[in-house]
């Protein structure tokens, strides 16, 4: 005889056979199987029994997916327990870790999470940090502590906090699941928190980012830390615009002597970031030439470029001017998208430094399949200067196509697969005046031939607008 177990809407635990003859509460087992299995292969008359118990609904009844009555009947389709709109996490005490580790009773842990008071919250809260290890990297139970660090109170985040930190957090964050608490955990922890996070991947980073799955914890972990550096700046440029009071109306000495205390603080816990972002830039720096070309280092490389301060950043782009890799990354296959970064995001020394470096070469990088990204961002975030002497280069270069006809570099770019893209941005980015004008001119007197090609087709559109409006004005 099978027998199971149901969570009523009481919170009480009651088991049920599979046949009236033995149908006792006292036998109960947590792993079952499906009625159907059972009464296979012992003949129709076992069968006819069977749709007779699911039919009457006694206790007999094995099979039946509808019947969720009492405790007859089979199991419910939500695997051992039952649950309703009337279950709360209380009638779930001492079982919340197994059945967050349930799909659909992870599901319900989370709907009750968003509806659920403070105490009934600290009951699921109690029992996921006695079980955490069981749920941080599991298909389902990660959910739960993930709901609970971003639904709970202070006291419960910073209760995961501290086990993630008591934890294993570099082989945490080389999970499929783990790496995404870790993420929401920086997402939602306090800085000194975030910062005890960080610190504690010291001497792993290299480790980390060539994970598959680590790497984003880094990418994270450079995020919210310059978030926090952002802050803090912004609250102390709305410091010093703020009204002061009047001297006659000063805080006595008792609240000047908190303040000064708040600032201690406030300093010491900016260390405590600085320090912990301090260990990234560090090991990133000291192999910054395999990381710049690996698929996701140079992902950990580019958030440090978009979102640190000094003089982290300083840093990065002085470690990458001095090793001389723009030449390298501009057209490789990862490369080029720090040299992106460095152009939108760096100091006008290293654009400049990007810029010496495709001159001269123009029409050969706009026709390849990485660098072409490149001319295009020069294109976009370069200075005035930078931008004509690209643009000059283009309308004074020719070359010769492979039947040995020649003609101008901008129409070749413009019937290239990558080269067309150039021209389109040079195109948009061009401001009135005799360059743009020349551009326009030169590929409306080659439109005949333009209009052949397929890659051709957004320029085409362009220039078919700007001889409209010639015509209007």
């Amino acid at each position: 005889m099978m027998m199971y177990q149901t969570l009523d809407s009481r919170g009480s635990l009651s088991s049920y056979g599979s046949s009236d003859t033995m149908g006792s509460s006292r036998h109960s087992h947590t792993h079952t199987q499906p009625h159907a299995h059972r009464s296979r292969g012992r003949g129709s008359r076992s069968r006819r029994n069977s749709n007779q118990g699911r039919n009457s609904g006694g206790p007999g009844g094995g099979g039946g997916g509808n019947n969720n009555n009492g405790n007859n009947g089979s199991p419910p389709n939500r695997g051992w327990y039952r649950y309703d709109d009337t279950t709360t996490l209380y009638q779930m005490k001492g079982r919340i870790v197994e059945i967050a580790k349930d799909r659909d009773g992870s599901k319900f842990i989370q709907r009750r999470l968003q509806l659920s008071d403070r105490d009934e919250m600290q009951v699921a809260c109690d029992e996921a940090l006695e079980g955490v290890e069981e749920l941080w990297n599991d298909v389902y139970g990660n959910y739960i502590l993930q709901g609970l660090l971003e639904l709970g109170t202070e006291g419960m985040r910073d209760g995961i906090g501290r086990k993630i930190v008591e934890g294993d957090v570099v082989s945490l964050s080389t999970k499929i699941y783990g790496c995404r608490l870790i993420q929401k955990a920086l997402d939602t922890l306090t800085k000194a928190d975030v910062a005890n996070i960080v610190s504690s991947v010291k001497g792993k980073v290299w480790l980390l980012v060539h994970d598959h799955n680590g790497n984003h914890v880094i990418q994270k972990s450079v995020t919210k830390i310059n978030e926090f550096f952002h802050q803090e700046k912004a609250m102390k440029q709305a410091a010093q615009s703020s009204v002061h009071p009047p001297a006659s109306s000063s805080p006595n000495e008792e609240e000047e002597e908190v303040e000064v205390v708040d600032d201690e603080e406030l300093d010491a816990m900016h260390s405590m970031l600085v320090e912990s972002l301090d260990i990234i830039v560090d090991e990133v720096t000291s192999s910054i030439k395999d990381l710049t070309i690996h698929p996701y280092g140079c992902r950990v490389v580019q958030r440090l470029i978009e979102h640190s301060v000094d003089p982290h950043k300083t840093k990065v782009l002085d470690c990458i001017v001095s090793e001389g890799l723009f030449s390298t990354l501009i057209n490789h296959e990862y490369g080029n998208y720090v040299v992106q970064r460095v152009i939108a995001y760096g100091r006008a020394s290293d654009k400049e430094a990007i810029f010496e470096t495709i001159t001269g070469n123009i029409l050969k990088l706009s026709k390849m399949k990485h660098s072409s990204n490149v001319v295009e961002m020069m294109l976009t975030y370069g200075d005035a200067g930078q931008r004509q002497h690209i643009i000059e280069e283009i309308l004074n270069c020719h070359c010769v196509d492979q039947k040995f006809v020649t003609k101008p570099a901008a129409v070749a770019m413009a019937e290239d697969s990558y080269g067309n893209y150039v021209i389109k941005t040079s195109l948009d980015v061009l401001q009135d005046g005799a360059q743009r004008e020349r551009l326009f001119n030169l590929l409306l007197s080659n439109l005949e031939d333009l209009e052949k090609s397929p890659f051709a087709k957004q320029v085409v559109l362009r220039v078919k607008t700007y001889a409209q409006d010639s015509t209007y004005e």
